[in-house]
């Protein structure tokens, strides 16, 4: 029986160059088609047999018997077809046929059972395999080869009766033994077929993730894929703080809302997190009860399995990826091995995204106070102008200016001077609601964007501010600041007229004498 045909004669051909080694160009020309055509056609190769790559089409194309594997190719000697009958379809029936259909030098000629309901019947009719009730058709087909896989002496005895003197009759141990073996071929080739389809996807998962920039949407596919592909219910990603002191969970899936609410935590010596940091390769715990010390959280969701491992790059652990089941598992050593290949993909892209996150970061904020800077602060006063003047809405902003600044570096250093600078910048996000954007619009200066408040409003505010500063005790002397308050559109209608308002308003309030605010 020959296989049922998905690949034409010329996509057969293109695969058969390439597998031999040939380029692009050498294929084309010597099948006549232009280079477009042959790329056409790999297309449809790929989709065909369901692969990415055509290194993958040449793989699966040997598997299912379009072509001839790597030591079988080069000889130029025709493979003969030998013709063979098989009498008795039940279990041992279906993985012979499984064997033989991709095998391009046999041909099923017959299969034989009683039972027509066997397991190899309605297989080999789908095969297109001719089925019989009994082995009568046996002297009446020329075959070179007659199985029997009923294990019955008298079968036999029959068959041995019936079959033509050149065909070769298999039966007994024999035939037990090349169910055995087919058997055993047919599972290592859907192992390595299932290997192949689970590396094509962690391909695609790599293609998936390297245009992500951000830390939570990568690590939550990172959790969902290894969720599906080792078959838990639960995972996390979690990743070290700078100073490795911290975890920091960045993507969970199958916890309660109660575990998400804790995003940060200390390592705990002797914990699941410290005994994570210490391993090189993937870990797998059977029952988290078991350990003199389980996480109190996994605990409470009801966790037993964990398999984990730290994610790694250059020697450093910047991360751990957790998949967690609610009830006892077992897990094989090849899904462990997979396992580690996929903290390869997380440990590559949680450092990638890192670095992403890190450079953005560092072109958004003050490198000294860790404030927006000019620019981002810009980015806001133009956004929330235009937002205003949509909406009819209101804002105001304070523009601040440490007083007396140059003579404090001149007396006591631009260390104790960049100190100052990093106090006063905390003390206004501590001052600051959620919804203000402070920054460090440059040098001593600083500017406070307050939505929704207007020019009445936002004096108590800015008061606040300035008392705060000033009954705060700095190192070497007391520091105070000045401020100007700008409201829109009352002070102006776009972002220029308003910080040109706001710093008249500030040397308004440093003329006046200081550690004071200044509305005009």
């Amino acid at each position: 029986m020959k296989n049922t045909v998905l690949l034409s004669p010329l996509e057969l051909g293109i695969l058969n160059g390439l597998q031999k080694g040939k380029s692009d160009s050498e294929v084309a020309a010597f099948l006549g088609i232009s280079k477009h055509d042959l790329n056409s056609n790999l297309q449809s190769i790929r989709q065909k047999l369901n692969v990415r790559s055509r290194e993958h089409a040449i793989d699966r194309a040997v598997a299912k018997g379009f072509l001839r594997g790597e030591s079988e190719t080069g000889s130029g000697v025709e493979v003969p077809v030998s013709r063979v009958g098989i009498v008795g379809c039940g279990k041992g029936g279906v993985a012979v046929l499984s064997i033989f259909k991709e095998n391009p030098g046999i041909e099923v000629a017959f299969v034989v059972d009683s039972n027509i309901n066997a397991q190899g019947v309605a297989f080999a009719e789908s095969l297109g395999i001719p089925v019989f009730d009994d082995y009568s058709c046996v002297k009446a087909d020329d075959v070179d080869l007659i199985i029997n896989l009923t294990g019955s002496e008298d079968v036999e005895q029959d068959l041995r009766r019936l079959k033509s003197p050149q065909a070769e009759l298999m039966g007994g141990v024999s035939a037990l033994l090349m169910w055995q073996m087919t058997e055993e071929r047919r599972k290592r080739l859907a192992e390595r077929d299932r290997t192949l389809q689970e590396h094509e996807s962690l391909y695609h998962l790599g293609v998936i993730i390297e245009n992500m920039d951000s830390m939570s949407d990568s690590a939550y596919a990172i959790v969902d894929y290894a969720c599906k592909l080792i078959g838990m219910p639960a995972g996390s990603l979690t990743i070290c703080d700078e100073n490795g002191e911290d975890m920091e969970l960045v993507a969970a899936k199958g916890f309660s809302e109660d575990f998400l609410t804790n995003k940060r935590w200390k390592i705990r010596k002797g914990g699941l997190t410290d005994l994570m940091l210490n391993q090189n390769t993937p870990y797998f715990i059977q029952d988290i009860h078991d350990l003199n010390e389980p996480s109190p959280a996994l605990v409470k969701e009801g966790v037993h399995s964990v398999l984990a491992a730290p994610l790694i790059i250059q020697r450093s652990v910047v991360g751990i990826l957790y998949l967690n089941d609610f009830k006892k598992k077992e897990v094989t050593a090849e899904e462990i091995s997979l396992f580690s290949l996929l903290t390869i993909y997380a440990a590559i892209t949680v450092e990638r995204v890192r670095s992403i996150e890190r450079l953005w970061h560092q072109s958004q904020h003050d490198g000294l106070t860790g404030l927006l800077n000019h620019r981002s602060l810009t980015e806001q006063l133009q956004k929330e102008t235009e937002r205003s003047s949509r909406h009819n809405g209101k804002f105001s902003i304070i523009m601040i200016d440490i007083d007396n600044f140059k003579s404090y570096n001149d007396n006591f250093g631009h260390l104790e001077g960049n100190r100052v600078l990093k106090d006063v910048s905390r003390l206004l996000m501590k001052t600051a609601r959620v919804s203000d954007t402070v920054a460090r619009f440059g040098g001593e200066e600083f500017c406070i964007l307050v939505p929704e408040l207007d020019r009445g409003q936002v004096m108590p505010f800015a008061e606040r501010v300035v008392q705060n500063i000033a009954e705060h005790d700095f190192p070497n002397r007391p520091v105070t600041i000045s401020a100007g308050v700008a409201t829109f559109p009352n002070d102006g209608k776009t972002m220029t007229s308003l910080i040109k308002c706001a710093d008249a308003n500030l040397y308004c309030a440093k003329r006046s004498g200081k550690n004071r605010v200044c509305n005009n």
